[in-house]
């Protein structure tokens, strides 16, 4: 690694910096008031500190000491630890006069001296900016103090700028000459949910091959990192087994089952929506909520949703299913040739072919003498059939689910036309898609904010976490 790169310690910005920043280096984060501007400076100054042993300084212009601490508390930074190992000082300072302005960053600069400081933040510069007439002496200001005599002391500054609501300029001149990285947060809303975005418009170490990211706030600041820098390979440890509960099911995923508030129910008909530009394996996405009913002796049966085939199925969740219940997973489908565990429809009449699936719900249920889990790919029956098939059998299904106590996930594609009437059917609508190339899913009904999709794995067990865009 590049001695003169030092990592952020940011939780996914390191890897998108190339491994960190420059040591000495001038970094301008700018954004609107409120969108973590502080928390993401803080985030870098504590992790410096903590983990990599580079003290710092956090100047303020606008808040106090108390008042920082405690603020940065909830986002779990201590900085009264690493203020009584002398990792850390806040220098509260209230708007100084322009004729002042140079005793006090000398003063400044004493306290980086004296306590061999790697890392400087100014928040906010728009508050210095003030104390200066002309634009000039601000600039000559920046490049005497900031870009000469720390750059030379090897300490990396941090200035933030903030940016009046309904403003398009995010600075005074100086990210375009003298800033080495310029970095721009903002809190959008995005169909009726929060965003947060990081945008990076200036980074000379390197070409901008992609300027835009999610972050979030939830357990201080983290960027959410692109699918492309995930891997699309099943992982070979299984999934941990979430125990279903008298009156409500689990879907395999713990942080979900969290965010619906114990939705899954017997009798209950969802509906799981993947956006069409979702690149990413759908049996992936499937397969904790469908292994989780195996592994607890429920039978599964599965229509495969458009770009699935029966086998694939098969072949990769009795990978993560115990052997003794491979029998409770039963595929049927359109093509292929029939084995076992797999059961082929005619394809000539979806009522005669739902009749067939019915069927085999029905002995599942009476084997197991447990409700039965169905994953209906309804984009496959109104390919096959056509919307007003699709339309007919929907009252019959639902019916069906409801009165035998199953459960039931249609998954679907945006465009088939049956989308509105299983979204109004629906007692759980979740929604998976793609934001700035970062794989998310979201709950239409209930609400949920943003989750982001991530994979975890432990000595034992693979499981998905869900991070929350907050």
């Amino acid at each position: 690694m590049n001695p003169k790169i030092v990592p952020l310690g940011i939780k996914g910005l390191d890897q998108i910096f190339g491994g960190g920043f420059r040591k000495g280096s001038l970094i301008v984060v700018a954004g609107n008031p409120g969108v973590g501007k502080t928390v993401f400076s803080a985030s870098w100054l504590y992790h410096g500190a903590l983990d990599l042993n580079e003290p710092g300084v956090y100047v303020s212009f606008a808040e106090s000491r108390e008042s920082f601490i405690e603020n940065m508390r909830n986002f779990g930074y201590d900085f009264e630890r690493l203020e009584a190992e002398r990792k850390f000082q806040f220098l509260d300072l209230f708007t100084v006069k322009g004729e002042g302005i140079s005793d006090v960053f000398n003063w400044i600069l004493d306290r980086i001296y004296s306590l061999k400081a790697k890392r400087l933040v100014i928040d906010s510069f728009s508050a210095v900016a003030q104390a200066f007439k002309r634009p000039i002496d601000m600039r000559s200001f920046i490049h005497t103090i900031l870009s000469k005599v720390l750059r030379k002391a090897e300490c990396t500054t941090l200035l933030i700028l903030e940016v009046p609501y309904g403003e398009e300029k995010i600075g005074y001149g100086i990210e375009e000459f003298l800033a080495d990285v310029v970095i721009l947060l903002q809190r959008k809303e995005y169909d009726g949910v929060i965003v947060r975005e990081l945008s990076i418009l200036k980074n000379r170490w390197s070409e901008i091959t992609r300027p835009k990211y999610v972050f979030t706030l939830k357990n201080g600041f983290q960027v959410l990192m692109p699918l492309s820098t995930m891997s699309k390979r099943h992982p070979i440890a299984k999934y941990a087994v979430i125990p279903h509960r008298k009156d409500y099911f689990s879907t395999g995923v713990k942080d979900l089952d969290d965010y619906l508030g114990r939705r899954i129910r017997g009798g209950g008909y969802n509906l799981l929506e993947i956006e069409s530009d979702v690149a990413f394996p759908i049996e992936r996405l499937i397969c904790p909520f469908a292994c989780n009913f195996l592994n607890q002796g429920h039978g599964v049966v599965i229509l495969p949703p458009q770009g699935m085939s029966a086998r694939t199925i098969r072949e990769t969740f009795t990978l993560f299913v115990d052997r003794k219940f491979h029998e409770n997973l039963v595929i049927t489908d359109y093509k292929g040739r029939e084995e076992s565990g797999i059961i082929l429809l005619e394809g000539r009449s979806l009522e005669e072919d739902m009749k067939k699936i019915w069927s085999v719900i029905s002995e599942l249920r009476e084997k197991t003498g447990k409700s039965v889990l169905s994953i209906m790919g309804f984009d496959t029956m109104e390919y096959n059939y056509g919307e007003r098939e699709a339309l007919k059998i929907l009252g019959e299904d639902v019916a069906l689910i409801r009165n035998n106590r199953d459960i039931r996930l249609n998954v679907i594609r945006p465009l088939i036309h049956v989308a509105d009437e299983l979204a109004a059917l629906s007692d759980v609508y979740l929604r998976i898609e793609m934001l700035h190339d970062t794989l998310f899913i979201r709950g239409i009904k209930p609400k949920t904010p943003l989750l982001n999709i991530g994979f975890e794995m432990d000595e034992r067990h693979f499981k998905i976490k869900l991070t929350p865009v907050i």
